[in-house]
């Protein structure tokens, strides 16, 4: 039985089926971790599906685990297989222990004994939201505190002879865990140096045809792509009157109430959810302020082991209770705290798709509260069960269990869930999702009617939790003024007078030597094994032999090595090779280093020092690249380095559509994108400068490419669009 039967009516791409055989080959081997990321519409549940379904054709023993309810639900969902929180696999709620830290008294639920462990597989999905940071303020703790850490502990894969395995699924570009800046489940170096794990890792890249003709997905992709490439200037949820659309607040209300099927509203912050919260329920009861209803939908904001609840997790009220009830707790040296309570009966959607009923007390001072339960209040809580029970010793175990069994202090911490910060919703999906952005810090800004600005927007953080947000959507996605900026506020469309005659006042060198790629360079590449890298190396290359030519310096030998480029030199009967270095982005930092052993000749290591110290700027012109010039197509390395030339391209034929001309090639140059129009007999050939970061500068006509100074205007004019106030925010 091979793992690939399993996906006898699937069309794997490229890494999917290495994901799967690498799978297969972790599952024989001796190390003990498998990372597989994946980006949203990439497959990562296809794999997970086929695994499960493998092991189980295997005889092997597997447990699925997510770290909040409605994710274990979506994982069920989707792979047919039942799945638990992993709060509820791996902790005891009836083995407590008293314990002291700090000065500070507390109880702690045990890690359970992993039942049979031997040569089991944990599978954990949405691992990105898996965090390894300390959780302090709970009286009630859950093992270390640490959760990745109580994880790694309940599996015992860090005993050789025992053999389990554990399995990280998540996306890289989602929000990492609220308390901690990265994902540490998806990070193989923390889990050597911290855990001396090692760990398998693949990544799935290519997302699928299908999922590309969603809107939620493209738009998703093009957030991602941002992410990966590091580049934050171009952001743009353009509606597509299809399932990406966008929102006025005056409507929002009537079509959130419209829209069928499962829905959230998400906000950045929390006053936000607050404030919507209480539209909705004004528009269901009539009134915002009215006590909490049957049908109300609320979101779990603890985690409660007494009712088996947990942070995050979704439920619907079915019955309230019409009286409270109110004790004031006098605290010592601080003012008096009044806590209140209200019976409720919620019901909640288990990860095996069955009703659960949870019966428990409401505190209604976190209902109406702030995002956080206040420090006094939580300790007002403790403090009412000992007068309570003035008859129980603290610290006893009697006063344990009565404590760990109370209702008053195990308490409901609830919130409205019509509208949950990015967070909350994370981990699960809806049919719609609303987002609203209200990123902006400045203390009077109205996120739902003011000009949204660009300050605060062209950061990784916020591009993560736009991709979170918007990927929460399986079906429609509405983007409420939502912010828009693009790479084009420097641009500038230069007139090809003014700019030779802007040379020669300055005395500045004409434009950059163009090289034509023709069949003579071509053979180069191929005989130095050239052919398959990306344009960038490519380029560097051609800087480097020109540069030596001209000292009638022959460039014989061209290596790579990881990130490690060699050229080899010859003249006459010396010979030298030197090293460089590229980074991951196809950028050359380093200065060149001789290599001593393989270049003897001292002088004319400095004549070459000398030579690469300056090489000349070239722009390449890649004539014969069909793939770019004829199918106007993006090579995935190249999108996937530089988003923002994708996003040039997408706004160009925008523009263009009904204007007669038409975008007939298009060449990726060092630091510029050159495109050929053409309208009938007429040519323009223009280049689109931008800088590293990727922001455009000037639009450039090429002498002597042009044919037509009247396409040259038409052109200045529709392409004045991209950098016009109104698109340009």
């Amino acid at each position: 039985m091979r793992i690939f039967n399993q996906f006898n009516h699937y069309n794997l791409s490229f890494s999917q089926q290495s994901a799967s055989a690498r799978l297969e080959e972790y599952l024989l081997g001796s190390i003990s971790v498998f990372i597989l990321k994946g980006y949203a519409g990439t497959g990562k549940t296809t794999i997970l599906k086929g695994l499960v379904s493998y092991l189980n054709e295997i005889g092997r023993e597997c447990v699925l685990m997510a770290p909040t309810g409605r994710a274990a639900n979506v994982l069920k969902n989707k792979t047919g297989f039942s799945a638990q929180t992993i709060h509820r696999t791996i902790y005891s709620f009836e083995d407590v222990v008293e314990m002291e830290e700090d000065g500070s008294f507390y109880y702690r639920y045990k890690i359970r004994e992993s039942y049979n462990p031997v040569n089991k597989i944990y599978i954990v999905d949405e691992a990105s939201m898996v965090s390894d940071v300390k959780s302090q303020g709970e009286f009630f703790r859950f093992g270390s505190g640490c959760l990745l850490t109580d994880l790694i502990e309940y599996s015992r894969v860090q005993n050789p002879s025992v053999n389990a395995k554990l399995i990280f699924v998540g996306d890289p570009c989602q929000l990492p865990p609220v308390s901690d800046n990265a994902s540490r489940t998806l990070d193989a170096t923390y889990l050597k140096d911290k855990f001396q794990l090692a760990s398998e890792e693949v990544e799935l890249k290519e997302v699928f045809r299908q999922q590309e003709a969603s809107g939620v997905m493209e738009a998703a992709t093009r957030i991602r792509k941002s992410i990966t490439a590091g580049v934050f200037i171009d952001f743009n949820l353009r509606s597509n009157d299809r399932d990406v659309l966008g929102l006025g607040y005056g409507n929002l209300m009537e079509t959130w109430e419209k829209e069928p099927g499962s829905k959230i509203i998400i906000a950045s912050k929390n006053r936000t959810c607050q404030a919507i919260n209480r539209q909705i329920r004004h528009r269901i009861h009539g009134q915002a302020d009215l006590p909490i209803q049957n049908g109300d939908c609320v979101i779990i904001s603890g985690n409660n082991s007494l009712k088996n609840v947990f942070n995050g997790e979704f439920a619907v009220v079915n019955e309230a209770g019409v009286s409270t009830i109110s004790r004031s707790v006098p605290l010592k040296g601080k003012p008096l705290v009044t806590l209140t309570w209200r019976d409720v009966e919620l019901i909640s959607m288990d990860s095996q798709g069955s009703s659960n009923v949870i019966r428990g007390k409401l505190l209604e001072n976190y209902l109406q509260g702030g995002s956080q339960l206040k420090p006094d209040e939580f300790q007002a809580l403790y403090v009412d069960f000992i007068n309570r029970h003035p008859q129980v010793k603290p610290k006893s175990s009697e006063f344990a269990q009565m404590l760990k069994n109370d209702e008053y202090f195990n308490c409901l911490i609830l919130k409205y869930g019509y509208a949950v910060t990015c967070h909350k919703a994370q981990g699960g999906e809806w049919d719609t999702v609303f987002t609203i952005w209200d990123h902006d810090v400045t203390a009077d800004f109205n996120c739902f009617t003011d000009k949204q600005r660009r300050a605060g927007k062209t950061n990784e953080q916020f591009y993560r939790w736009a991709y979170t947000a918007v990927t929460r959507a399986s079906g429609k996605l509405y983007a409420l003024n939502p912010p828009t900026f693009t790479p084009y506020s420097n641009m500038t469309f230069v007139d090809p007078v003014a700019l030779k005659t802007l040379q020669d006042m300055a005395g500045v060198k004409a434009m950059a030597k163009e090289v034509v790629l023709d069949e003579k360079l071509q053979k180069q590449l191929a005989e130095l094994k050239l052919t398959d890298q990306p344009s960038l190396v490519q380029d560097h290359f051609f800087r480097v032999m020109i540069a030596a030519e001209e000292r009638d310096i022959e460039l014989t030998k061209w290596d790579r090595i990881g990130y490690e480029i060699r050229y080899t030199f010859r003249r006459g009967n010396e010979q030298a090779v030197f090293k460089s270095f590229i980074n991951g982005k196809g950028e050359f930092r380093n200065p060149f280093l001789p290599i001593p052993a393989q270049s003897p000749n001292s002088l004319f290591n400095e004549t070459l020092q000398a030579i690469l110290l300056h090489l000349p700027e070239l722009k390449i012109s890649r004539a014969a690249e069909p793939s770019v010039q004829k199918n106007l197509e993006f090579q995935d390395e190249w999108e996937e380095s530089f988003p923002f030339t994708r996003t040039l391209f997408n706004d160009i034929v925008y523009l263009l559509e009904g204007t007669g001309i038409t975008v007939d090639a298009l060449e990726h140059l060092q630091f510029a994108e050159r495109y050929t129009f053409m309208r009938g007999t007429e040519t323009a050939v223009l280049d689109f400068e931008y800088k590293k970061e990727g922001l455009f500068g000037r639009i450039l006509p090429i002498p002597g490419r042009t044919n037509s100074a009247e396409l040259i205007n038409s052109l200045r004019t529709i392409l004045g669009k991209l950098y016009s106030e109104d698109n340009a925010n």
